[in-house]
């Protein structure tokens, strides 16, 4: 749950920083919903959002539970789903295994933005955990060790 937050508010912050925090999101927000029909056809149990910069949308899609962002335009800025460890790209699961001995995995979250693909990982090893952010190639962006 932390690493969907954390993950969200990610999202969030990077949308937040390239749009301008002044403008908000049309309350109808019939274009995000034009978009979300496009982009996620047949998702099930849409609820909507207002964040205040942002539209998000909060469904199930192909039977993950997944967000979308959308900016004010009604266009899509990002997305996030959990998903199961044996789902990620193996590049990643490979990075994860040479960095740590043993992992119990927690829980994986996938965020994809224009920018490209990358998991938000927390993990425990040796009583410790952790929360990694590594993209889809397996390149460490970000370790942190959780109290």
């Amino acid at each position: 749950m932390k690493k969907t937050v954390f993950a969200l508010s990610l999202i969030v912050t990077m949308a937040a920083t390239s749009a301008n925090a002044s403008i908000k999101p049309d309350p109808s927000g019939e274009e995000a919903k034009a978009t979300f029909k496009k982009e996620f056809p047949g998702a099930e149990l849409i609820s909507w959002v207002n964040t205040g910069t942002m539209l998000k949308a909060v469904f199930i899609y192909d039977g993950y539970r997944s967000e979308a962002y959308f900016n004010e335009d009604g266009e899509l800025q990002g997305s996030a789903r959990n998903i199961f460890y044996n789902q990620l790209p193996l590049a990643v699961t490979r990075s994860v295994d040479k960095r740590f001995v043993k992992p119990d995995v927690m829980e994986v979250c996938e965020i994809t933005m224009g920018s490209g693909t990358s998991y938000i990982l927390r993990l425990e090893d040796e009583g410790r955990q952790y929360k990694l952010q590594v993209d889809a190639g397996g390149n460490l962006i970000k370790k942190e060790k959780i109290k």
